[in-house]
């Protein structure tokens, strides 16, 4: 608003409304900035930051931990079927005098009873039951085991492949601020008439291929930032610095001593003893049974009168503490069951459970030869990258200092555009190669102690 001042000469005036949309502004860049602040303060994850994240929050993992919970209460449930249980059972049978004949009904009954039942001889089902619950329970822990390898190659795979991507972005970004520094120096080249227009266009068509690569490094480094983010429990589109890693060790790993310590032999194993159990659980069917009980409550007739007939024949005073008494009482029996002929159901059981035994131990053979595959695949990997490695490193700054001189001579005159180019491309290749060969190096080390430890 227009005015004049206090000493009469034309100058701005500032009403009292305008002053609170200024201090929202100011403070609306302040909060910007403060966020800024925070978020470039953001202290990096560091790797064993991120293993232990991810083992602590992870989606999956608590599944096969429920899976082991689940058989260590199998097995307490198989040991208890060995001992005695005893149980409170009764029933209550009403059959009035009308009704059938009461020699059958004896006009009624009812019991109640504490039993308890010890099984004395089952031909081994029992201790076969708990053996099978044990072995389940081995294997339940060791696939808990192998999801957790699992997860650490995960973790590890998704942290490098996002720090080699950023270490690519930088790379080509690096190279694009060269390139257009030998851009700027073209185009002064051109102003001043010097027949360089075909350089100008080739150093154009260099630039937009190397930020399409950069989108195409971004597009890499956000998926494996989103992954990285859900292997830890985080929100997926957060954001995630992560710390940088030292050059791994050449050397690989050592081994297990043998193949029957790795986790997915171990599971093996012990669904084969598993399957062993269970053979023997399916033989004790054809073995005799022999189980004790042991009684002691009330089991009484006629539940139509409080004093049945036959009691009040021998005493016509009987009161009902009478009928009590007498229905009191205790029991023991021993039961035996011996199967003798069932059309072949027990064989064909029998022959099942031998089948699965049979098949359980060849997958035992087949997870010794995966570990065995799987460990040298690694360590080849692990050598040949090595050496790679080695190279790229040597090769990156001779790449470098090849571009700076091509471009010297370029500009005396005894080089070309294009072994310009050349050069440069050399330059960014060599980086992003051994950027990509370190990523692929850790890889190979966490695949390596994955199948060669315990």
């Amino acid at each position: 608003m227009s005015g004049v001042s206090e000493t009469g000469r034309p100058g701005r005036v500032f009403e009292i409304e305008d002053r609170p949309a200024t201090f929202r502004q100011l403070l609306g860049a302040l909060l910007f900035l403060s966020a800024a602040v925070l978020t470039t303060a953001q202290e990096p994850v560091t790797l064993e930051e991120a293993l232990r994240e991810a083992h602590a929050a992870n989606a999956k993992l608590p599944l096969p931990a429920f899976d082991v919970t689940i058989a260590r209460e199998k097995r307490t449930e198989a040991r208890a079927e060995r001992w005695l249980r005893v149980a409170v059972e009764g029933d209550f049978i009403y059959a009035p005098p009308s009704g059938y004949d009461p020699v059958v009904t004896n006009s009624g009954e009812f019991r109640l009873q504490a039993i308890g039942r010890q099984p004395l001889y089952d031909g081994g089902a029992r201790r076969a039951a708990v053996a099978k619950a044990e072995a389940e329970l081995d294997a339940a822990q060791r696939r808990y085991r192998i999801e957790e390898k699992d997860l650490e190659v995960e973790v590890i795979s998704r942290y490098s492949e996002l720090l080699a991507a950023r270490e690519e972005i930088g790379a080509r970004r690096e190279g694009i601020a060269r390139l257009e520094s030998y851009r700027t120096s073209l185009r002064s080249r051109q102003a001043s008439g010097q027949a360089v227009a075909s350089d100008v266009m080739k150093t154009n068509v260099r630039v937009a291929s190397e930020e399409a690569s950069v989108l195409e490094g971004e597009k890499r480094a956000d998926d494996a930032r989103l992954e990285l983010n859900d292997l830890m429990g985080r929100d997926p589109s957060a954001p995630l610095e992560i710390a940088l890693l030292p050059v791994p060790d050449r050397a690989p790993p050592a081994p297990s001593r043998t193949a029957e310590e790795i986790p997915e032999v171990r599971a093996a194993a012990a669904e084969a003893s598993a399957a062993d159990a269970a053979l023997s659980s399916a033989r004790a069917e054809r073995k005799p049974h022999l189980d004790l009980a042991a009684d002691f409550g009330f089991w009484g007739s006629d539940t139509s009168r409080l004093v049945p007939l036959d009691l009040r024949e021998k005493d016509p005073h009987a009161t009902f503490l009478d009928r009590v008494r007498r229905d009191a009482g205790y029991s023991f029996t021993l039961s035996l069951s011996w199967p003798v002929f069932d059309f072949g159901a027990m064989r064909a059981r029998v022959a099942q459970a031998e089948l699965s035994l049979r098949q359980a131990r060849q997958k035992v053979e087949v997870a010794r030869r995966e570990v065995r595959l799987k460990w040298a695949q690694a360590r080849s990997a692990i050598e040949t990258l090595g050496r790679e490695v080695d190279l790229l490193s040597r090769a990156g700054p001779a790449a470098r200092d090849a571009f700076l001189e091509a471009e010297s001579r370029y500009r005396g005159g005894a080089a070309t555009s294009l072994e310009v180019l050349d050069a440069y491309s050399g330059a960014v290749d060599a980086a992003v190669r051994l950027s990509d060969a370190l990523a692929r190096f850790r890889i190979a080390r966490a695949l390596a102690n994955r199948w060669g430890s315990p």
